[in-house]
């Protein structure tokens, strides 16, 4: 039950990914009825940890995730037969420690994670050519924590954490270029971040502030 990632289905049906850690698997519980479905969804090495999960268009789930043993981001979706079908998403470094994972309205994945090697923030989309892979924000060490959601166009938007300052930091993307923003600096802030956007695509964002212990809220007006 370590590093749980938790989405409802078009029936409201909950869809969790989590860590097996006495096995290190990557593992899925799905409500069926009364009961739950236990899967285990990807299990050479030590796999599985900071999971974030997704459903389609036809509640079929999609997780990210850290494959620790190899160091590598990678990507699970459960096909029409039940089986799982994994990928690696990015492999060059360490990456993908951290990953928050969101699909498009025709079900196409996108992942933000940390380059934890490089200490940057990543982004990454699947295209009929394969997983595209762009770097987001590189100024000092930044990127643990990310948080995605998409707008209403499709566009991502994530906040981060920036492990150099100790700052929470915001970035969207214009359709040309990554805008990125700094969101709180009071202190030791940013950790354990979450991001959701309004109708309008404005963001909301609920994070720790560690210097004094506090839960804090940030949106744009």
């Amino acid at each position: 039950g370590l590093y749980t990632s938790l989405t409802l289905d078009s029936r409201d049906r909950a869809h969790i990914s989590y860590y097996d850690a006495t096995n290190r698997n990557l593992k899925y519980a799905r409500r069926s009825g009364a009961d739950w479905v236990i899967e285990t969804v990807d299990k050479p090495g030590q796999v599985g940890m900071h999971s974030s999960v997704a459903v389609d268009g036809d509640d079929r789930p999609r997780i990210s995730y850290y494959d620790y043993t190899n160091g590598d981001l990678k990507y699970a979706r459960r096909t029409r037969l039940g089986t799982w079908v994994t990928t690696i998403v990015d492999s060059k470094e360490i990456m993908g420690e951290y990953s928050s994972l969101a699909l498009t309205s025709t079900g196409s994945p996108r992942i933000a994670y940390f380059d934890m090697t490089n200490g940057n923030l990543k982004y990454a989309k699947l295209t009929r050519s394969g997983w595209v892979r762009t770097v987001v924000d590189r100024t000092g060490d930044v990127g643990a924590m990310p948080s995605l959601a998409l707008d209403s166009s499709g566009r991502p938007h994530i906040s981060y954490l920036d492990r150099t300052n100790d700052d929470l930091k915001y970035a969207r993307w214009t359709g040309s270029t990554w805008a990125i923003s700094l969101v709180d600096a009071d202190g030791d802030v940013g950790q354990f971040n979450s991001l959701a956007l309004d109708e309008t695509g404005r963001p909301s964002i609920s994070y720790y502030n560690k210097t004094n212990g506090d839960l804090k809220y940030a949106r744009l007006p």
